[in-house]
Protein backbone atom coordinates (compact mmCIF):
# COMPACT_ATOMS: atom_id res chain seq x y z
CA UNK A 1 0.00 0.00 0.00
CA UNK A 2 3.05 2.75 0.83
CA UNK A 3 4.62 1.54 -2.32
CA UNK A 4 1.35 2.08 -4.53
CA UNK A 5 1.03 5.66 -2.25
CA UNK A 6 3.92 6.44 -3.66
CA UNK A 7 3.60 5.51 -7.36
CA UNK A 8 0.81 7.45 -7.03
CA UNK A 9 2.42 10.56 -5.17
CA UNK A 10 4.99 10.64 -7.53
CA UNK A 11 2.37 10.23 -10.72
CA UNK A 12 0.64 13.03 -9.37
CA UNK A 13 3.36 15.22 -8.84
CA UNK A 14 2.21 15.78 -5.13
CA UNK A 15 6.15 16.48 -2.80
CA UNK A 16 6.30 16.74 0.99
CA UNK A 17 8.46 19.72 0.75
CA UNK A 18 7.46 23.47 1.03
CA UNK A 19 6.42 25.07 -1.96
CA UNK A 20 5.98 28.90 -1.74
CA UNK A 21 3.93 28.23 -5.06
CA UNK A 22 1.40 25.41 -3.40
CA UNK A 23 -2.03 27.56 -2.10
CA UNK A 24 -3.27 26.82 1.42
CA UNK A 25 -6.00 24.56 0.16
CA UNK A 26 -4.06 22.18 -1.79
CA UNK A 27 -1.66 21.45 0.90
CA UNK A 28 -4.73 20.77 3.17
CA UNK A 29 -6.37 18.80 0.70
CA UNK A 30 -3.19 16.51 0.42
CA UNK A 31 -2.54 16.20 4.25
CA UNK A 32 -6.12 15.10 4.80
CA UNK A 33 -5.72 12.19 2.28
CA UNK A 34 -2.67 11.44 3.32
CA UNK A 35 -3.89 11.09 7.03
CA UNK A 36 -6.66 8.83 5.70
CA UNK A 37 -4.17 6.57 3.70
CA UNK A 38 -2.10 5.74 6.36
CA UNK A 39 -5.38 5.75 8.59
CA UNK A 40 -6.32 2.56 5.76
CA UNK A 41 -2.60 0.99 5.92
CA UNK A 42 -3.00 0.93 10.35
CA UNK A 43 -6.14 -0.90 9.92
CA UNK A 44 -5.51 -2.90 7.49
CA UNK A 45 -2.06 -4.28 9.58
CA UNK A 46 -4.39 -4.65 12.32
CA UNK A 47 -6.33 -6.96 10.61
CA UNK A 48 -4.09 -8.70 9.36
CA UNK A 49 -2.52 -9.27 13.10
CA UNK A 50 -6.19 -10.60 14.83
CA UNK A 51 -6.19 -12.96 11.54
CA UNK A 52 -2.71 -14.26 12.11
CA UNK A 53 -3.27 -14.64 15.77
CA UNK A 54 -6.81 -16.23 15.19
CA UNK A 55 -4.93 -18.91 13.05
CA UNK A 56 -2.41 -19.63 15.60
CA UNK A 57 -5.07 -20.64 18.07
CA UNK A 58 -6.81 -22.78 15.94
CA UNK A 59 -3.78 -24.34 15.10
CA UNK A 60 -2.72 -24.97 18.56
CA UNK A 61 -6.35 -26.34 19.19
CA UNK A 62 -6.18 -28.87 16.15
CA UNK A 63 -2.74 -29.59 17.59
CA UNK A 64 -4.07 -30.76 21.03
CA UNK A 65 -6.79 -32.49 19.37
CA UNK A 66 -4.33 -34.74 16.94
CA UNK A 67 -3.60 -38.59 18.07
CA UNK A 68 -0.54 -39.21 20.19
CA UNK A 69 1.91 -41.73 19.30
CA UNK A 70 0.44 -45.11 18.68
CA UNK A 71 1.68 -47.88 18.78
CA UNK A 72 2.89 -49.65 15.34
CA UNK A 73 1.58 -53.02 16.17
CA UNK A 74 -1.48 -52.12 17.83
CA UNK A 75 -2.11 -49.93 14.56
CA UNK A 76 -1.38 -53.25 12.27
CA UNK A 77 -3.88 -55.15 14.48
CA UNK A 78 -6.81 -52.92 13.96
CA UNK A 79 -6.41 -52.24 10.70
CA UNK A 80 -6.52 -56.33 10.59
CA UNK A 81 -10.13 -56.33 12.43
CA UNK A 82 -11.23 -53.86 9.87
CA UNK A 83 -10.24 -56.53 7.45
CA UNK A 84 -12.28 -59.26 9.18
CA UNK A 85 -15.33 -59.81 6.87
CA UNK A 86 -17.42 -60.84 9.97
CA UNK A 87 -17.49 -57.33 10.83
CA UNK A 88 -20.48 -55.66 10.56
CA UNK A 89 -21.17 -52.26 9.49
CA UNK A 90 -22.09 -49.77 10.84
CA UNK A 91 -20.61 -50.99 14.18
CA UNK A 92 -18.92 -49.43 17.32
CA UNK A 93 -15.22 -48.92 18.28
CA UNK A 94 -16.37 -51.60 21.46
CA UNK A 95 -16.24 -54.19 18.76
CA UNK A 96 -12.82 -53.50 17.70
CA UNK A 97 -11.71 -53.47 21.13
CA UNK A 98 -12.81 -57.73 21.40
CA UNK A 99 -11.34 -58.47 17.73
CA UNK A 100 -7.75 -56.36 18.13
CA UNK A 101 -7.28 -56.80 22.28
CA UNK A 102 -6.29 -52.37 21.77
CA UNK A 103 -6.73 -50.56 25.18
CA UNK A 104 -10.10 -48.29 25.26
CA UNK A 105 -7.78 -45.15 25.82
CA UNK A 106 -5.54 -45.67 22.45
CA UNK A 107 -8.80 -46.57 20.60
CA UNK A 108 -9.80 -43.03 20.08
CA UNK A 109 -7.04 -41.38 18.66
CA UNK A 110 -6.48 -44.58 16.41
CA UNK A 111 -9.95 -44.06 15.13
CA UNK A 112 -9.16 -40.16 14.52
CA UNK A 113 -6.10 -41.26 12.50
CA UNK A 114 -7.89 -43.25 10.07
CA UNK A 115 -10.80 -41.11 9.83
CA UNK A 116 -7.99 -38.52 8.87
CA UNK A 117 -6.10 -41.12 6.71
CA UNK A 118 -9.86 -41.64 4.87
CA UNK A 119 -9.89 -44.64 5.20
CA UNK A 120 -13.12 -44.78 8.06
CA UNK A 121 -15.74 -42.88 7.84
CA UNK A 122 -16.81 -41.72 11.56
CA UNK A 123 -20.23 -40.38 13.12
CA UNK A 124 -20.25 -37.20 15.21
CA UNK A 125 -19.52 -39.13 18.67
CA UNK A 126 -16.12 -40.20 17.53
CA UNK A 127 -16.65 -44.49 17.93
CA UNK A 128 -19.79 -45.41 15.16
CA UNK A 129 -17.63 -46.44 12.09
CA UNK A 130 -19.84 -45.99 9.27
CA UNK A 131 -17.70 -47.24 6.37
CA UNK A 132 -14.70 -48.84 5.45
CA UNK A 133 -12.11 -48.40 2.81
CA UNK A 134 -11.04 -51.76 2.70
CA UNK A 135 -8.48 -50.88 -0.55
CA UNK A 136 -6.90 -48.19 1.38
CA UNK A 137 -6.50 -50.52 4.29
CA UNK A 138 -5.04 -53.28 2.20
CA UNK A 139 -3.09 -50.91 0.57
CA UNK A 140 -1.76 -49.43 3.59
CA UNK A 141 -1.00 -52.97 5.38
CA UNK A 142 0.91 -54.21 2.20
CA UNK A 143 3.11 -51.18 2.46
CA UNK A 144 3.77 -51.50 6.08
CA UNK A 145 4.58 -55.03 6.01
CA UNK A 146 7.86 -54.10 3.35
CA UNK A 147 8.87 -51.39 5.21
CA UNK A 148 9.00 -53.76 8.16
CA UNK A 149 11.24 -56.54 5.52
CA UNK A 150 13.35 -54.02 4.25
CA UNK A 151 13.95 -52.37 7.97
CA UNK A 152 15.08 -56.24 9.06
CA UNK A 153 17.74 -56.27 6.13
CA UNK A 154 21.50 -55.35 7.25
CA UNK A 155 22.08 -51.80 5.76
CA UNK A 156 25.77 -50.19 4.77
CA UNK A 157 26.59 -47.94 7.10
CA UNK A 158 28.85 -45.62 5.29
CA UNK A 159 32.60 -45.06 6.50
CA UNK A 160 33.54 -41.49 6.02
CA UNK A 161 36.82 -42.54 4.83
CA UNK A 162 35.05 -44.10 2.10
CA UNK A 163 33.16 -40.48 1.83
CA UNK A 164 36.37 -39.04 1.14
CA UNK A 165 37.49 -41.36 -1.11
CA UNK A 166 34.45 -41.12 -3.30
CA UNK A 167 35.14 -37.41 -3.46
CA UNK A 168 38.52 -37.36 -4.00
CA UNK A 169 37.81 -39.94 -6.87
CA UNK A 170 38.91 -38.69 -10.46
CA UNK A 171 36.49 -37.33 -12.56
CA UNK A 172 35.98 -39.08 -15.82
CA UNK A 173 37.55 -35.88 -17.68
CA UNK A 174 40.27 -36.01 -15.48
CA UNK A 175 41.03 -39.97 -16.02
CA UNK A 176 40.64 -38.95 -19.58
CA UNK A 177 43.47 -36.39 -19.38
CA UNK A 178 45.61 -38.48 -17.29
CA UNK A 179 45.52 -42.01 -19.91
CA UNK A 180 46.05 -39.23 -22.85
CA UNK A 181 49.19 -37.81 -20.73
CA UNK A 182 50.09 -41.61 -19.86
CA UNK A 183 49.78 -42.26 -23.53
CA UNK A 184 52.23 -39.20 -24.43
CA UNK A 185 54.56 -40.47 -21.78
CA UNK A 186 54.76 -43.65 -22.78
CA UNK A 187 55.66 -42.53 -26.48
CA UNK A 188 58.29 -40.46 -25.29
CA UNK A 189 60.10 -43.05 -23.76
CA UNK A 190 59.89 -45.66 -25.40
CA UNK A 191 63.06 -47.13 -27.13
CA UNK A 192 64.06 -46.90 -30.30
CA UNK A 193 64.91 -49.27 -32.44
CA UNK A 194 68.36 -48.70 -32.20
CA UNK A 195 68.30 -48.72 -29.05
CA UNK A 196 66.56 -51.86 -28.70
CA UNK A 197 69.56 -52.97 -30.79
CA UNK A 198 72.13 -52.04 -27.87
CA UNK A 199 70.19 -53.27 -25.14
CA UNK A 200 70.18 -56.76 -26.51
CA UNK A 201 73.99 -56.50 -27.54
CA UNK A 202 75.21 -56.04 -24.14
CA UNK A 203 72.85 -58.92 -22.55
CA UNK A 204 74.18 -61.73 -21.04
CA UNK A 205 75.09 -64.49 -23.09
CA UNK A 206 73.82 -67.38 -22.54
CA UNK A 207 71.04 -65.99 -20.25
CA UNK A 208 71.19 -64.02 -16.26
CA UNK A 209 74.31 -66.33 -14.69
CA UNK A 210 73.21 -64.22 -11.28
CA UNK A 211 72.06 -66.69 -8.59
CA UNK A 212 70.32 -65.53 -5.27
CA UNK A 213 71.21 -65.65 -1.65
CA UNK A 214 68.77 -67.21 0.39
CA UNK A 215 67.85 -64.84 3.24
CA UNK A 216 68.00 -67.53 6.03
CA UNK A 217 72.21 -67.58 5.55
CA UNK A 218 72.00 -71.50 6.03
CA UNK A 219 70.85 -74.49 4.65
CA UNK A 220 69.61 -75.82 7.74
CA UNK A 221 67.81 -72.47 8.96
CA UNK A 222 66.14 -72.73 4.72
CA UNK A 223 65.38 -76.37 5.99
CA UNK A 224 63.66 -75.02 9.06
CA UNK A 225 61.40 -72.79 7.85
CA UNK A 226 60.12 -74.31 4.64
CA UNK A 227 57.00 -76.15 4.23
CA UNK A 228 58.25 -79.19 2.36
CA UNK A 229 61.11 -79.60 4.56
CA UNK A 230 63.81 -79.22 1.75
CA UNK A 231 66.37 -76.68 1.68
CA UNK A 232 65.77 -73.69 -1.45
CA UNK A 233 67.89 -74.11 -4.42
CA UNK A 234 69.80 -70.89 -3.98
CA UNK A 235 72.82 -69.75 -2.91
CA UNK A 236 73.60 -70.34 1.48
CA UNK A 237 76.05 -70.57 3.38
CA UNK A 238 77.64 -72.46 6.00
CA UNK A 239 79.03 -71.25 9.47
CA UNK A 240 82.89 -72.05 10.11
CA UNK A 241 82.91 -73.38 13.69
CA UNK A 242 86.82 -73.72 15.37
CA UNK A 243 88.55 -74.80 18.28
CA UNK A 244 88.16 -70.75 19.52
CA UNK A 245 84.61 -70.25 18.52
CA UNK A 246 82.17 -69.00 21.10
CA UNK A 247 79.02 -68.96 19.35
CA UNK A 248 76.67 -67.07 21.73
CA UNK A 249 78.92 -63.96 20.93
CA UNK A 250 76.92 -64.07 17.64
CA UNK A 251 78.63 -63.32 13.83
CA UNK A 252 81.68 -61.04 13.41
CA UNK A 253 81.31 -57.50 12.26
CA UNK A 254 83.84 -57.90 9.79
CA UNK A 255 83.38 -61.34 8.45
CA UNK A 256 85.39 -62.84 5.61
CA UNK A 257 87.52 -59.56 6.06
CA UNK A 258 88.31 -60.08 9.45
CA UNK A 259 91.70 -59.43 10.03
CA UNK A 260 92.03 -61.95 12.60
CA UNK A 261 90.20 -64.59 11.62
CA UNK A 262 92.28 -67.28 13.06
CA UNK A 263 91.94 -66.21 16.36
CA UNK A 264 88.56 -64.59 16.54
CA UNK A 265 86.07 -66.08 18.98
CA UNK A 266 83.20 -64.90 16.52
CA UNK A 267 81.13 -66.93 14.01
CA UNK A 268 82.79 -66.53 10.58
CA UNK A 269 80.76 -67.90 7.24
CA UNK A 270 81.73 -69.69 4.10
CA UNK A 271 79.70 -70.24 0.86
CA UNK A 272 78.03 -73.67 1.20
CA UNK A 273 79.79 -75.50 -2.13
CA UNK A 274 77.58 -79.09 -1.46
CA UNK A 275 74.78 -77.49 -3.00
CA UNK A 276 76.68 -76.88 -6.15
CA UNK A 277 76.78 -80.31 -7.33
CA UNK A 278 72.84 -81.00 -6.01
CA UNK A 279 72.29 -78.07 -8.72
CA UNK A 280 74.17 -79.39 -10.95
CA UNK A 281 72.21 -82.75 -10.78
CA UNK A 282 68.88 -80.43 -10.45
CA UNK A 283 69.30 -79.27 -13.95
CA UNK A 284 70.91 -75.97 -13.83
CA UNK A 285 73.89 -75.56 -16.27
CA UNK A 286 77.48 -74.65 -15.02
CA UNK A 287 78.62 -71.29 -15.64
CA UNK A 288 80.24 -70.68 -18.79
CA UNK A 289 83.32 -69.46 -19.44
CA UNK A 290 84.58 -66.74 -21.82
CA UNK A 291 85.95 -69.13 -24.59
CA UNK A 292 82.64 -71.01 -24.13
CA UNK A 293 80.64 -68.05 -24.89
CA UNK A 294 82.83 -67.07 -28.11
CA UNK A 295 83.89 -63.41 -26.57
CA UNK A 296 86.65 -61.81 -28.56
CA UNK A 297 88.46 -59.98 -25.66
CA UNK A 298 92.40 -58.33 -25.24
CA UNK A 299 94.16 -60.45 -22.78
CA UNK A 300 95.08 -58.17 -19.64
CA UNK A 301 98.07 -55.92 -19.72
CA UNK A 302 99.58 -54.55 -16.66
CA UNK A 303 103.06 -52.30 -16.37
CA UNK A 304 104.93 -51.99 -12.75
CA UNK A 305 105.65 -48.98 -12.54
CA UNK A 306 105.93 -44.86 -10.43
CA UNK A 307 102.90 -43.01 -11.98
CA UNK A 308 104.62 -40.30 -10.08
CA UNK A 309 107.61 -40.26 -12.80
CA UNK A 310 106.62 -42.53 -15.20
CA UNK A 311 106.56 -41.40 -18.73
CA UNK A 312 102.70 -42.34 -19.36
CA UNK A 313 103.23 -40.57 -23.30
CA UNK A 314 104.60 -43.50 -24.74
CA UNK A 315 101.59 -45.71 -23.90
CA UNK A 316 99.12 -43.43 -26.48
CA UNK A 317 96.20 -42.23 -26.16
CA UNK A 318 92.92 -43.86 -24.15
CA UNK A 319 89.08 -43.50 -24.72
CA UNK A 320 88.65 -44.21 -21.05
CA UNK A 321 90.88 -43.94 -17.37
CA UNK A 322 90.04 -45.40 -14.46
CA UNK A 323 92.09 -44.41 -11.62
CA UNK A 324 91.76 -45.47 -7.56
CA UNK A 325 94.85 -42.97 -6.51
CA UNK A 326 96.06 -43.82 -2.49
CA UNK A 327 94.68 -40.69 -1.23
CA UNK A 328 96.29 -39.04 1.74
CA UNK A 329 92.91 -39.62 4.06
CA UNK A 330 94.95 -39.04 7.53
CA UNK A 331 94.59 -42.57 8.17
CA UNK A 332 96.55 -45.79 8.88
CA UNK A 333 96.73 -47.53 5.64
CA UNK A 334 98.58 -50.71 4.49
CA UNK A 335 100.16 -49.16 1.64
CA UNK A 336 101.58 -46.19 0.86
CA UNK A 337 99.94 -42.96 0.07
CA UNK A 338 100.27 -39.49 -1.79
CA UNK A 339 100.22 -35.62 -1.16
CA UNK A 340 97.80 -33.99 -2.30
CA UNK A 341 100.25 -31.76 -4.79
CA UNK A 342 101.48 -35.15 -6.11
CA UNK A 343 98.46 -35.52 -6.96
CA UNK A 344 97.62 -33.05 -9.14
CA UNK A 345 101.03 -33.02 -10.87
CA UNK A 346 100.15 -36.61 -12.35
CA UNK A 347 100.56 -36.70 -16.17
CA UNK A 348 96.94 -37.68 -16.58
CA UNK A 349 96.14 -35.24 -19.86
CA UNK A 350 98.51 -36.92 -22.13
CA UNK A 351 96.53 -39.86 -21.71
CA UNK A 352 93.50 -38.45 -23.35
CA UNK A 353 92.58 -35.77 -25.95
CA UNK A 354 88.29 -37.32 -26.12
CA UNK A 355 87.08 -39.44 -23.26
CA UNK A 356 85.94 -40.24 -20.07
CA UNK A 357 87.70 -40.41 -16.42
CA UNK A 358 86.46 -42.23 -13.43
CA UNK A 359 88.14 -41.32 -10.24
CA UNK A 360 87.52 -43.45 -7.00
CA UNK A 361 87.62 -40.80 -3.92
CA UNK A 362 86.56 -41.07 -0.60
CA UNK A 363 86.49 -38.99 2.82
CA UNK A 364 88.31 -35.75 2.18
CA UNK A 365 89.95 -36.58 -1.12
CA UNK A 366 85.91 -36.02 -2.28
CA UNK A 367 86.80 -32.04 -2.79
CA UNK A 368 90.58 -32.45 -4.04
CA UNK A 369 89.30 -35.19 -6.60
CA UNK A 370 87.13 -33.04 -8.04
CA UNK A 371 89.85 -30.33 -8.54
CA UNK A 372 91.81 -32.84 -9.69
CA UNK A 373 89.18 -33.05 -12.51
CA UNK A 374 89.44 -29.58 -13.65
CA UNK A 375 93.49 -29.12 -13.10
CA UNK A 376 93.98 -32.35 -15.92
CA UNK A 377 90.96 -30.64 -17.99
CA UNK A 378 87.70 -32.43 -17.66
CA UNK A 379 84.09 -31.33 -16.93
CA UNK A 380 82.54 -33.55 -14.35
CA UNK A 381 79.19 -35.33 -15.81
CA UNK A 382 78.01 -37.32 -13.04
CA UNK A 383 78.98 -39.52 -10.10
CA UNK A 384 78.99 -43.37 -9.43
CA UNK A 385 78.24 -44.63 -5.51
CA UNK A 386 79.13 -47.76 -4.53
CA UNK A 387 76.90 -49.34 -1.77
CA UNK A 388 78.84 -51.78 0.40
CA UNK A 389 77.33 -55.12 1.81
CA UNK A 390 78.85 -57.83 3.55
CA UNK A 391 79.77 -61.57 3.13
CA UNK A 392 76.23 -61.92 4.10
CA UNK A 393 74.81 -59.46 1.30
CA UNK A 394 73.71 -57.00 4.56
CA UNK A 395 74.51 -52.99 4.74
CA UNK A 396 77.74 -52.99 6.51
CA UNK A 397 77.86 -51.44 9.99
CA UNK A 398 81.14 -51.39 10.93
CA UNK A 399 83.46 -49.91 8.35
CA UNK A 400 86.73 -49.05 9.04
CA UNK A 401 86.80 -46.01 7.05
CA UNK A 402 85.29 -42.58 8.59
CA UNK A 403 86.37 -40.47 11.66
CA UNK A 404 83.05 -39.71 12.58
CA UNK A 405 80.40 -42.03 11.31
CA UNK A 406 81.53 -45.36 9.49
CA UNK A 407 81.25 -45.65 5.58
CA UNK A 408 79.11 -47.49 4.21
CA UNK A 409 79.89 -46.27 0.58
CA UNK A 410 82.55 -44.67 -1.86
CA UNK A 411 82.09 -42.30 -4.62
CA UNK A 412 83.74 -42.51 -8.10
CA UNK A 413 83.50 -39.04 -9.51
CA UNK A 414 82.78 -39.39 -13.69
CA UNK A 415 84.36 -36.46 -16.23
CA UNK A 416 84.61 -36.11 -19.56
CA UNK A 417 86.69 -33.97 -22.04
CA UNK A 418 86.71 -33.69 -25.85
CA UNK A 419 84.30 -35.15 -28.57
CA UNK A 420 82.57 -38.17 -27.43
CA UNK A 421 81.75 -40.11 -30.01
CA UNK A 422 80.58 -44.02 -29.89
CA UNK A 423 79.09 -44.23 -26.87
CA UNK A 424 76.14 -45.43 -25.46
CA UNK A 425 74.30 -43.62 -22.98
CA UNK A 426 71.31 -44.35 -20.01
CA UNK A 427 71.99 -48.54 -20.36
CA UNK A 428 73.61 -48.62 -16.51
CA UNK A 429 72.63 -46.52 -13.37
CA UNK A 430 74.82 -44.70 -10.80
CA UNK A 431 74.49 -47.18 -7.84
CA UNK A 432 76.79 -50.02 -7.37
CA UNK A 433 75.53 -52.73 -4.57
CA UNK A 434 78.55 -54.86 -4.33
CA UNK A 435 80.12 -56.82 -1.84
CA UNK A 436 83.71 -55.53 0.11
CA UNK A 437 86.56 -57.66 0.08
CA UNK A 438 89.94 -56.49 0.12
CA UNK A 439 91.22 -53.38 1.80
CA UNK A 440 91.13 -50.78 -0.87
CA UNK A 441 89.66 -53.38 -3.48
CA UNK A 442 86.80 -52.05 -6.12
CA UNK A 443 83.68 -53.82 -6.96
CA UNK A 444 84.30 -55.74 -10.34
CA UNK A 445 81.01 -54.68 -11.66
CA UNK A 446 82.69 -50.82 -12.91
CA UNK A 447 84.19 -52.99 -15.46
CA UNK A 448 80.85 -54.11 -17.07
CA UNK A 449 79.23 -50.10 -16.57
CA UNK A 450 82.64 -48.67 -18.41
CA UNK A 451 82.67 -51.25 -21.11
CA UNK A 452 79.15 -50.87 -21.83
CA UNK A 453 79.26 -47.04 -21.38
CA UNK A 454 82.69 -47.38 -24.36
CA UNK A 455 82.54 -50.61 -25.56
CA UNK A 456 85.44 -51.95 -27.89
CA UNK A 457 88.07 -48.86 -26.96
CA UNK A 458 91.54 -48.77 -25.38
CA UNK A 459 91.49 -48.23 -21.82
CA UNK A 460 93.66 -48.00 -18.78
CA UNK A 461 93.40 -47.82 -14.95
CA UNK A 462 95.83 -46.28 -12.98
CA UNK A 463 97.46 -47.65 -9.15
CA UNK A 464 95.75 -50.76 -10.06
CA UNK A 465 96.95 -54.18 -8.43
CA UNK A 466 97.10 -57.31 -9.48
CA UNK A 467 93.05 -58.52 -8.93
CA UNK A 468 92.59 -55.24 -11.13
CA UNK A 469 94.28 -56.77 -14.32
CA UNK A 470 91.06 -57.15 -16.79
CA UNK A 471 90.61 -58.10 -20.45
CA UNK A 472 90.91 -54.94 -22.73
CA UNK A 473 92.02 -53.12 -20.23
CA UNK A 474 95.79 -51.91 -19.71
CA UNK A 475 97.05 -51.48 -15.73
CA UNK A 476 99.74 -49.48 -14.29
CA UNK A 477 101.00 -49.48 -10.37
CA UNK A 478 103.78 -50.40 -8.19
CA UNK A 479 102.32 -53.52 -6.49
CA UNK A 480 101.89 -55.54 -9.88
CA UNK A 481 103.95 -58.40 -10.92
CA UNK A 482 105.95 -57.62 -13.38
CA UNK A 483 105.03 -56.52 -16.97
CA UNK A 484 102.68 -57.92 -19.40
CA UNK A 485 102.28 -56.37 -23.02
CA UNK A 486 100.76 -57.92 -25.89
CA UNK A 487 100.01 -54.82 -27.92
CA UNK A 488 103.05 -55.10 -30.63
CA UNK A 489 103.17 -51.32 -30.91
CA UNK A 490 103.08 -50.82 -26.86
CA UNK A 491 105.74 -53.14 -26.72
CA UNK A 492 108.09 -51.48 -28.78
CA UNK A 493 107.28 -47.59 -27.95
CA UNK A 494 107.76 -49.04 -23.67
CA UNK A 495 111.13 -51.06 -24.15
CA UNK A 496 112.38 -48.06 -26.63
CA UNK A 497 111.80 -45.30 -24.01
CA UNK A 498 112.78 -47.93 -20.77
CA UNK A 499 115.17 -50.39 -22.14
CA UNK A 500 116.52 -51.47 -18.42
CA UNK A 501 112.99 -53.04 -18.43
CA UNK A 502 113.46 -55.69 -21.29
CA UNK A 503 115.18 -57.99 -19.15
CA UNK A 504 114.07 -56.87 -15.40
CA UNK A 505 111.08 -59.52 -15.30
CA UNK A 506 110.19 -62.55 -16.66
CA UNK A 507 108.23 -63.15 -19.80
CA UNK A 508 104.80 -63.31 -18.38
CA UNK A 509 102.45 -65.87 -21.13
Amino acid sequence: MVREYQAEVKANGISDRYDSSRTWRSKTKHSARHKSFMKKVRNKRRHRQERIQRRTEEYEDEKVLLPSEIDPKLEQRVLYALLNPTLEIPTQGTKLLEMSGTDFENLPNLLQKLYGQDLICLQSDGYTITSINLESISRLIEMKNLSLRQSNIPRFKTDPEEIEYLLNAPSVRDKETKRVGSEIQELLTAKSYQEQLIKQKFQSAGGSQLREFCPQKTREDCRRVSRSGRACPRLHFRRIIQSHTDESLGDCSFLNTCFHMESCKFVHYEIDQTQETESRKGGIKPRPSLQSLGSKLVPPQWLNCDLRNFDTSVLGKFAVVMADPPWDIHMELPYGTMSDDEMRQLDIPSLQDDGFIFLWVTGRAMELGRECLTLWGYERIDELVWVKTNQLQRLIRTGRTGHWINHGKEHCLVGAKGNLQGVNRGIDTDVIVAEVRATSRKPDEIYGVIERLSPGTRKIELFGRQHNCQPNWLTLGNQLEGDNLHDPELRERFYSRYPEKLHAYPAVT
